[in-house]
């Protein structure tokens, strides 16, 4: 099915309540729609992520012996997204990252930081900085 640009003065699919144009399009992130009205982020490829996703396209066909179709896991030797998330975490830790932000990672899967703040959604940002909030709250401030 095709895929064209989501108009400007939509509303934002990050869930702001903003016009995209307002929200999410000034901060570089490109939305698409199909005919149905169902909407995508565009993530951009560079020749990094292609040669990843071709290596890993060769590994399912030697393991396999036949292409990946729509339904199968490309990565599909990965571990299981918990344990990814709980050894992000215990990493964390031992960096001595402050425990509001492992908090709000566990709790909404973001690790927000002042270079990259400016490219998550609004909506995602105030789900994270409520996180932060929440966890300064019940444990005292900073």
């Amino acid at each position: 099915m095709a895929r064209r640009k989501l108009s400007k003065n939509a509303p934002c699919p990050c869930g702001s309540g903003k016009k995209y144009k307002q929200c999410c399009h000034r901060k570089g992130l490109e939305y698409l729609t199909d005919d149905e009205g169902n909407v995508y982020r565009a993530v951009p490829r560079t020749a990094e992520i292609d040669a990843v996703l071709e290596g890993q396209r060769r590994l399912f066909k030697e393991r396999f012996g036949r292409e990946p179709g729509p339904g199968d896991r490309l990565f599909f030797d990965a571990p299981p997204q918990e344990h990814v998330e709980a050894a992000i975490v215990e990493g964390m830790k031992k960096a001595g990252i402050h425990p509001a932000v492992i908090y709000a990672f566990e709790k909404t899967g973001l690790l927000v930081s002042e270079e990259n703040r400016h490219l998550i959604p609004d909506a995602d940002l105030a789900t994270w900085d409520a996180a932060v909030e929440e966890y300064k709250r019940a444990h005292g401030g900073g």
